[in-house]
């Protein structure tokens, strides 16, 4: 594990310990937050990220953690932006965020990259807790609770016009599911089921067996098409 950067207060930029609320040289106050992105202290008056360098964003609406109902921070890295809750170590990104998260290897090793979750945040267990249902971290309803691409076993939780939001690990876990070649797994899973069901309806219809590439209609891919990937998700 590579240690961590040095944090230099964003006014005058002297050395600071993290959670400071306080620069001893300047005595400007100070907001410590979690670095959603590499989980490294910052402060949510720093430009930038000493350890992974994504920007402070202000966003364009009010976004609010779903556990904890605290004030999000928001930092963007390439075309990402993902915003951190600085007490319980949860994300929240975007619609498209999430996209391009899922669709961009780039990015995907930004946030695997080295020194990532130096802190290791408590992983989540959702079976150790009763099922409970967030609000949207920007409109406030109820989201819906979804198990990605079917098969990965991480349960997010997913508002259809907002985004996605991720317990502790959970995103790490997703982007690792990806680029472990999951996405692919799932698509085949969903051509076989896709196959068995048609045979199945033909069987019952009495007419005569056809393979799924001989249908009008083709299978849908879905899940492995960067375009359609959050209609897929949120169209459950």
């Amino acid at each position: 594990m590579t240690e961590a950067a040095t944090l230099r207060c964003p006014s005058c930029g002297a050395s600071v310990a993290p959670e400071a609320v306080e620069c001893g040289h300047c005595h400007v106050t100070l907001h410590p937050v979690r670095c959603p992105w590499c989980f490294d202290w910052t402060f949510m008056e720093a430009r930038d990220c000493t350890r992974c360098g994504s920007h402070a964003e202000p966003s364009a609406r009010k976004v609010t953690c779903p556990s904890c109902r605290e004030p999000l921070s928001t930092r963007k890295l390439g075309n990402a932006s993902l915003s951190g809750c600085v007490r319980c170590a949860g994300v929240w990104a975007d619609a498209a965020s999430f996209k391009t998260i899922c669709s961009d290897r780039e990015t995907q090793a930004a946030y695997l990259g080295d020194g990532s979750l130096l802190a290791g945040p408590p992983i989540s267990d959702p079976q150790a807790s009763p099922i409970v249902y967030r609000p949207c971290a920007v409109c406030a309803e109820l989201m819906n609770r979804f198990n990605f691409a079917n098969c990965s076993g991480v349960i997010l939780d997913s508002c259809r016009p907002h985004g996605v939001w991720f317990d502790p690990d959970e995103l790490r876990r997703i982007v690792a599911f990806i680029r472990g070649g999951g996405l692919d797994i799932a698509r085949e899973k969903e051509r076989h089921n896709l196959e068995l069901e048609r045979r199945r309806f033909e069987h019952a219809a009495g007419a005569p067996e056809r393979r799924a590439s001989d249908l009008e209609s083709p299978i849908p891919d879905s899940i492995g098409s960067a375009r359609d990937l959050l209609r897929f998700l949120f169209d459950k």
